[in-house]
């Protein structure tokens, strides 16, 4: 489901402005929690058609923020993700390359190794002279205040005698006090992490947004809340993001992969491993989006759907949880 879903009229208007030409077929191809894309089919070829959903309460500009992302990267050199090539002035829809290939559903240790080194090309145009345009990465966690801020917020929005109250007072707040009550560790600093040490960086990195092509070589997606962020973030996120099944091996080299391009980051590896379970609850949060209270339009209207979607969800985020801990133990450093 999608927070006020645009009309196939509208889409087939956008597709037909955005390609300057007659639709021969529009397509659904991917449908995510948040956006949707179609296979876009004209006299001048093939093309992926992004549509974004409206939500009265999320202001983000995420068709601009995309947009600007893939000239950047592509002006850049950086092959290996998708060409813009329309917007239209309303924010709801963008037009680019199409890729032909399958999101990756089964990856390799060398695929691993190659997401680490797409996120050091990144870290390494942060030092661009246009870098500088973007703003920070949706919902950025420049601090451990901030991270312990967002899960408060999100927790907010869940109702503790709903559906999801079970979940919450049997396992999610006994961890967040864990996690919360680390010796040595002060959740109310709210000094954020310097300028310096900020990095552009993918939101949502991972391989449930990576497609294979045929002949075997990668291309990154959806870069719809890329900005300012602290690099620790978008590790932590790759190794417990609950669309990805990582071996202990494949954790420990995508953090070894990623060590070497923040040299000047002493504090990396303390952040990661601090916050790491953080990082998970604050995950674990997400995966109940379609409970919380401004969003109950975009749950299942049957009885049994709603409890099958709790009850996968609820299993999603228990795994969520149980990968930081193993995480914490499998890094290399």
């Amino acid at each position: 489901m999608h927070g006020s879903l645009v009309s196939e009229e509208r889409i087939r208007a956008a597709a037909e402005q955005l390609a300057g030409a007659p639709v021969r077929a529009l397509v659904p191809a991917t449908s995510g929690a948040n956006s949707r894309i179609f296979r876009l089919e004209t006299r001048d070829g093939v093309f992926a058609l992004k549509s974004y959903p409206a939500r009265a309460n999320d202001k983000r500009n995420r068709a601009d923020v995309e947009w600007r992302t893939l000239q950047f990267l592509t002006q850049r050199g950086v092959a290996t993700v998708p060409k813009p090539l329309a917007r239209d002035a309303d924010g709801q829809f963008l037009l680019m390359e199409w890729i032909d290939g399958a999101l990756l559903t089964a990856h390799q240790p060398a695929d691993v190794e190659e997401a680490a080194a797409f996120i050091a090309k990144i870290f390494s145009l942060s030092s661009d002279p246009e870098a500088g345009q973007f703003p920070l990465a949706s919902e950025a966690c420049l601090s451990r205040h901030e991270i312990v801020r967002q899960l408060e917020e999100r927790l907010a929005w869940l109702d503790a005698d709903g559906a999801v109250g079970p979940f919450l007072a049997d396992t999610f707040r006994p961890a967040l006090s864990r996690a919360t009550e680390q010796a040595g560790v002060a959740t109310s600093d709210e000094a954020l992490l310097p300028d310096p040490l900020r990095r552009l960086i993918p939101a949502d990195f991972g391989f449930h947004n990576v497609v294979r092509q045929g002949d075997g070589r990668l291309r990154y997606i959806d870069f719809e809340y890329f900005g300012w962020d602290d690099p620790a973030k978008v590790t932590a996120d790759f190794i417990v993001h609950p669309a990805m099944e990582l071996s202990a091996d494949d954790r420990r080299a995508f953090v070894a992969g990623i060590v070497p391009s923040v040299p000047a980051d002493s504090g990396f590896v303390v952040r990661l491993r601090r916050d790491l379970p953080l990082y998970a609850l604050r995950w674990a949060l997400i995966l109940f989006n379609p409970f919380r209270r401004d969003r109950a339009d975009e749950l299942p209207g049957e009885p049994q759907q709603r409890a099958a979607l709790l009850a996968s969800r609820t299993g999603k985020a228990r795994t969520v949880l149980a990968r930081a801990s193993e995480s914490v133990s499998a890094l290399p450093f």
